[in-house]
């Protein structure tokens, strides 16, 4: 409800908000600068504002209900920032909340804006009938940095969930992110959609859905690589979690951007490219930004590729300007608009194009 009081919320709907209260409109100005403490009158507006993101809430649930029932999700996202005056996104993983409020300039001191998380709080508590204890709220910057896989918590809570008829474990406490990009459920069934048979190679792997999507589409072998043992062992974890042996595939801790720089043998029909946007980990030997250094990184990944062979590149950094007139291929296809999933309002979650070598 504080953030009535953020540059986000008119003024007139303030006013507005009063007088459906029975309030005349010069009573309800003559309020808004007389109340003391600042604060007072919310607890009058309390149901008004939050209500309006209770509601929101419901009518995604009830219209995403066909959506998720097709799909077989558990899970998947029910509030994407879809009013301006709630930064929030909600996303559900079985039986628990996973919900990340993102960093924006408002007015709210540090007092009332904890007030206004803990209203938010209640709130989702009221919408889902669930316990605080299974709702965690972590706070997030815009940009895809390596610190989204650093820890913030050491629980190791694992909880499994459910999607296109296969099963992901996620970690909802320890990390900014929970294991599983839930914008990419699109992304990851064409490549199994393409996997049949095919040498793939999965790059900056994370937990290795991906790789999970290849091998249950029948790929003939699955390179997983990523600098971090953790991730590795994760992906490991989820191929057994749907009855893949990962002793027939490859995974391969290492220093992505310095390993495909030596490769040269053109071994790999279908590769994933989905890289942080910047990353600078004490474990890495170079800097990388996504920016500058992407023509280079696809260069290099395209000439591990067999002719014909098809790269799907993606990244979530929201300023990305891509540069095709820098990489020689067959085709290049923008598929974005195709891989946002229904349950994500927004359409730039993530950039996504299909490369053909």
């Amino acid at each position: 409800m504080l953030i009535i009081l953020s540059n986000d919320f008119a003024y007139s709907d303030i006013v507005s908000i009063l007088r459906r209260q029975g309030t005349t409109k010069n009573i309800a100005v003559e309020a808004l600068h007389t109340l003391l403490p600042p604060y007072a009158y919310l607890a009058g507006l309390a149901h008004f504002v939050m209500n309006a993101l209770y509601n929101r809430i419901k009518k995604n649930i009830k219209l995403l209900k066909p959506y998720v029932k097709k799909h077989g999700l558990t899970c998947y996202r029910v509030f994407d920032w879809d009013m301006p005056e709630y930064p929030l996104c909600v996303d559900i993983y079985e039986d628990c909340l996973h919900v990340a409020e993102y960093k924006t300039r408002h007015a709210l001191d540090e007092t009332a804006h904890q007030l206004w998380l803990h209203e938010c709080m209640q709130t989702l508590q009221a919408v889902f009938d669930m316990p605080a204890d299974r709702i965690d709220f972590k706070t997030r910057e815009r940009m895809k940095t390596q610190a989204q896989y650093e820890k913030v918590a050491e629980t190791r809570a694992l909880k499994v969930v459910q999607e296109n008829g296969l099963k992901f474990y996620v970690n909802l406490y320890d990390y900014l992110d929970t294991g599983l990009f839930l914008d990419h459920r699109i992304t990851r069934m064409r490549v199994k959609e393409e996997a049949a048979g095919k040498q793939v190679l999965n790059l900056f792997s994370y937990t290795g859905s991906f790789s999970v999507y290849a091998a249950a589409g029948g790929a003939e072998q699955v390179c997983t690589v990523d600098l971090s043992n953790t991730y590795l062992r994760w992906a490991e974890e989820n191929f057994r979690l749907n009855q893949l042996d990962p002793e027939q595939h490859v995974f391969i801790k290492t220093d992505v951007k310095e390993w495909i720089k030596e490769g040269t043998v053109e071994k790999y029909d279908l590769v994933i490219l989905d890289p942080p946007t910047v990353s600078r980990s004490k474990m890495s030997k170079s800097k990388f930004d996504i920016q500058p250094d992407h023509p280079e990184l696809i260069h290099h990944v395209m000439r591990q590729m067999k002719p014909g062979g098809v790269l799907y590149f993606s990244t979530n950094f929201r300023e990305f300007r891509f540069m095709p007139q820098r990489i020689q291929a067959q085709s290049i296809e923008d598929i974005t608009a195709s891989t946002i999933p229904d349950d994500f309002r927004n359409k730039i979650i993530h950039y996504c194009w299909r490369i053909v070598k």
